[in-house]
Protein backbone atom coordinates (compact mmCIF):
# COMPACT_ATOMS: atom_id res chain seq x y z
CA UNK A 1 0.00 0.00 0.00
CA UNK A 2 2.81 2.38 0.78
CA UNK A 3 3.34 3.33 -3.51
CA UNK A 4 -0.54 3.79 -3.68
CA UNK A 5 -1.36 7.69 -4.05
CA UNK A 6 -3.66 9.51 -1.74
CA UNK A 7 -6.05 9.84 -4.09
CA UNK A 8 -5.70 5.81 -4.53
CA UNK A 9 -6.61 5.11 -0.72
CA UNK A 10 -9.09 7.21 -0.97
CA UNK A 11 -10.81 4.84 -3.76
CA UNK A 12 -11.00 1.94 -0.93
CA UNK A 13 -14.02 3.64 1.00
CA UNK A 14 -17.23 1.92 0.63
CA UNK A 15 -20.47 1.93 2.13
CA UNK A 16 -22.02 -0.74 4.02
CA UNK A 17 -25.80 -1.34 3.53
CA UNK A 18 -27.11 0.71 6.48
CA UNK A 19 -26.95 4.46 5.80
CA UNK A 20 -25.80 5.29 9.10
CA UNK A 21 -22.79 2.47 9.08
CA UNK A 22 -19.39 3.63 6.94
CA UNK A 23 -16.85 0.95 6.28
CA UNK A 24 -13.17 2.40 5.78
CA UNK A 25 -10.50 0.13 4.59
CA UNK A 26 -7.28 0.53 6.56
CA UNK A 27 -4.01 0.86 5.39
CA UNK A 28 -1.19 -0.51 7.71
CA UNK A 29 1.84 2.09 6.59
CA UNK A 30 5.35 1.13 8.66
CA UNK A 31 3.63 -0.29 11.52
CA UNK A 32 0.52 1.96 12.07
CA UNK A 33 -2.79 1.89 10.24
CA UNK A 34 -3.67 4.89 8.33
CA UNK A 35 -7.29 5.73 6.77
CA UNK A 36 -8.33 8.73 3.91
CA UNK A 37 -10.65 11.44 4.95
CA UNK A 38 -11.29 14.18 3.90
CA UNK A 39 -10.72 17.89 5.68
CA UNK A 40 -12.60 20.99 4.38
CA UNK A 41 -12.86 19.14 1.08
CA UNK A 42 -8.90 18.02 0.51
CA UNK A 43 -8.11 14.52 0.68
CA UNK A 44 -5.25 13.52 3.27
CA UNK A 45 -4.33 9.83 4.82
CA UNK A 46 -4.34 9.98 8.74
CA UNK A 47 -3.00 7.31 11.41
CA UNK A 48 -6.15 5.91 13.28
CA UNK A 49 -5.42 6.81 16.45
CA UNK A 50 -8.19 6.57 19.46
CA UNK A 51 -5.09 7.80 22.30
CA UNK A 52 -5.19 10.95 20.59
CA UNK A 53 -7.82 13.64 21.93
CA UNK A 54 -7.95 15.73 18.80
CA UNK A 55 -7.31 15.74 15.49
CA UNK A 56 -3.68 16.56 14.78
CA UNK A 57 -1.92 17.95 11.71
CA UNK A 58 1.26 19.62 11.23
CA UNK A 59 2.07 23.34 10.34
CA UNK A 60 2.15 21.96 6.65
CA UNK A 61 -1.05 20.67 6.28
CA UNK A 62 -2.34 23.69 7.83
CA UNK A 63 -0.09 25.74 5.48
CA UNK A 64 -1.46 23.95 2.71
CA UNK A 65 -5.04 24.38 3.82
CA UNK A 66 -4.45 27.80 4.34
CA UNK A 67 -3.52 28.81 0.97
CA UNK A 68 -5.67 26.31 -0.62
CA UNK A 69 -8.70 28.86 0.82
CA UNK A 70 -9.73 25.83 3.10
CA UNK A 71 -8.49 27.45 6.26
CA UNK A 72 -8.84 30.70 7.09
CA UNK A 73 -7.89 33.19 9.85
CA UNK A 74 -11.88 33.00 11.83
CA UNK A 75 -10.94 29.46 12.13
CA UNK A 76 -7.74 29.79 14.37
CA UNK A 77 -9.34 29.58 18.33
CA UNK A 78 -5.72 29.88 20.48
CA UNK A 79 -2.90 28.65 21.17
CA UNK A 80 -2.22 25.41 22.97
CA UNK A 81 0.37 23.13 24.85
CA UNK A 82 0.35 19.34 23.94
CA UNK A 83 2.09 16.56 25.64
CA UNK A 84 2.91 13.82 23.14
CA UNK A 85 3.23 9.96 23.34
CA UNK A 86 6.38 9.80 24.61
CA UNK A 87 5.93 13.00 27.52
CA UNK A 88 7.26 15.45 24.96
CA UNK A 89 5.70 19.53 25.92
CA UNK A 90 5.18 21.19 22.52
CA UNK A 91 3.59 24.24 21.66
CA UNK A 92 0.37 23.98 19.10
CA UNK A 93 -2.88 25.60 17.32
CA UNK A 94 -5.94 24.69 18.13
CA UNK A 95 -8.49 25.77 14.83
CA UNK A 96 -12.02 24.71 13.73
CA UNK A 97 -12.05 22.27 10.83
CA UNK A 98 -15.34 23.30 8.84
CA UNK A 99 -15.46 19.86 7.81
CA UNK A 100 -14.37 16.20 8.37
CA UNK A 101 -15.35 13.68 6.10
CA UNK A 102 -14.94 10.03 6.56
CA UNK A 103 -16.43 7.51 4.52
CA UNK A 104 -20.13 8.78 3.62
CA UNK A 105 -20.27 10.70 6.90
CA UNK A 106 -19.34 14.43 7.10
CA UNK A 107 -18.47 15.76 11.02
CA UNK A 108 -18.80 19.48 11.18
CA UNK A 109 -17.09 22.05 13.04
CA UNK A 110 -14.61 19.54 14.67
CA UNK A 111 -11.60 20.92 16.97
CA UNK A 112 -7.77 19.85 15.65
CA UNK A 113 -4.95 20.88 16.91
CA UNK A 114 -1.95 21.91 14.63
CA UNK A 115 1.71 20.98 16.00
CA UNK A 116 3.90 23.91 15.29
CA UNK A 117 6.34 20.70 13.75
CA UNK A 118 6.42 20.57 9.78
CA UNK A 119 7.08 16.72 9.66
CA UNK A 120 4.51 15.97 12.47
CA UNK A 121 2.07 13.37 12.02
CA UNK A 122 -1.86 13.36 10.79
CA UNK A 123 -3.94 12.12 13.91
CA UNK A 124 -7.37 10.83 13.88
CA UNK A 125 -8.16 11.48 17.69
CA UNK A 126 -11.13 11.47 19.60
CA UNK A 127 -12.71 15.04 18.61
CA UNK A 128 -13.55 13.08 15.55
CA UNK A 129 -13.70 9.63 16.41
CA UNK A 130 -16.05 9.96 19.41
CA UNK A 131 -19.03 11.50 16.99
CA UNK A 132 -19.86 7.97 16.09
CA UNK A 133 -21.93 5.48 18.51
CA UNK A 134 -19.83 2.69 18.15
CA UNK A 135 -16.07 1.87 15.95
CA UNK A 136 -15.37 -1.34 15.10
CA UNK A 137 -11.87 -2.73 14.03
CA UNK A 138 -12.02 -6.08 11.66
CA UNK A 139 -7.61 -6.33 11.82
CA UNK A 140 -8.40 -9.44 9.46
CA UNK A 141 -9.84 -7.58 6.71
CA UNK A 142 -8.24 -4.42 7.02
CA UNK A 143 -11.72 -2.47 8.19
CA UNK A 144 -12.86 -0.38 10.08
CA UNK A 145 -16.96 0.38 10.86
CA UNK A 146 -18.13 4.11 11.96
CA UNK A 147 -21.68 3.32 13.21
Amino acid sequence: YANETSQDLYVNISETSKPNKTTIKMNKVNGVYEIPAEINGIPMNFIFDTGASVISISATEATFLYKQGKLSNFDILENSHMIDATGTLSSGTIINLKSVKLGNRILTNVEASVVHNLEAPLLMGQSALEQFGKILIDYQKGEIILE
